[in-house]
């Protein structure tokens, strides 16, 4: 039986950026074998994102939240690595939860990069 977890959680970003984020996210549907997850898998789970449709003052979001296996939170992880990288204004948080009450974890966004705050254990 295979292990699932939540992830969910947001990336604050200015407007023109959702747009970047939106293609790198449709860029990863082709990705799925690098995570040992089928096309029809790695489709569903990033399903997963959702975008503000239209502005609100000053800063966009783009959020994210799934039930997904492990090799999907290596997805999405790598994801926000590489939006990050890609954008470094972008400030965000995801938070992790194994569906079996084994150890979390919390994901920050800023500063170019995505650090993580507790272990996270599959």
């Amino acid at each position: 039986m295979s292990r699932y977890f939540n992830v969910r959680g947001f990336l604050d970003c200015d407007y023109t950026d959702l747009a970047a984020i939106q293609a790198v996210v449709a860029q990863d549907r082709a990705r799925g074998t690098l995570f040992h997850l089928s096309e029809e898998t790695v489709s569903l789970y990033l399903d997963g994102w959702v975008y503000q449709r239209r502005e609100i003052d000053w800063i966009a979001h783009a959020f994210f939240g799934a039930s997904v296996k492990s090799e999907g939170v290596d997805l999405i992880l790598d994801q926000l690595v590489r939006l990050a990288e890609l954008i470094p204004e972008l400030e965000g948080v995801f938070f992790v939860d194994d569906d079996e009450g084994g150890p979390s974890c919390q994901w920050d966004v800023s500063n170019g990069r995505v650090s993580t705050r507790q272990e996270f254990h599959d």
